[in-house]
């Protein structure tokens, strides 16, 4: 099994290392080919990706973060990948724990949801994610 393989028993909030490659490839695609502006301003986390990441790598020393989009065509579709780095080194995948030999489970994280199109309401006006 490689990389690009997503078995059932990855990390909640990981997508496939395929996935990931073409949502950036789109976003890529997008901003060397579209003219149009990006619109989203910001990205919402589940703190699930970051509890994972740092459960499967402790010796993380950085996390990196990508930006693509599911449509090549569509900045609404927009989507913030985060990869851990360990030792200068971007881990796309780790060991299946408990799993057979050399299998591996993506380590590539996205759950994210882009603002906009999809907004959550914020109780105050203390915010970065407006225009005023």
């Amino acid at each position: 099994m490689g990389i690009e393989d997503n078995p059932t028993t990855d990390p909640d909030g990981t997508i496939p290392v395929s996935t990931a490659r073409e949502w950036a490839a789109n976003w890529r695609t997008y901003i060397n080919t579209s003219g149009q502006d990006f619109v989203t301003r910001s990205f919402l986390i589940p703190i699930i990706d970051f509890q994972n990441i740092l459960t499967y790598n402790p010796d993380a020393e950085n996390v990196k973060a990508f930006i693509g989009l599911t449509s090549a065509t569509d900045p609404l579709t927009a989507k913030l990948m985060l990869v851990p780095v360990s030792g200068n080194d971007e881990v796309l995948a780790l060991p299946i724990y408990g799993s057979g030999m050399g299998e591996v489970t993506s380590n590539v994280y996205d759950v994210t949801t882009a603002c906009p199109p999809t907004c959550t309401p914020v109780s105050t006006g203390d915010t970065l994610d407006t225009d005023s």
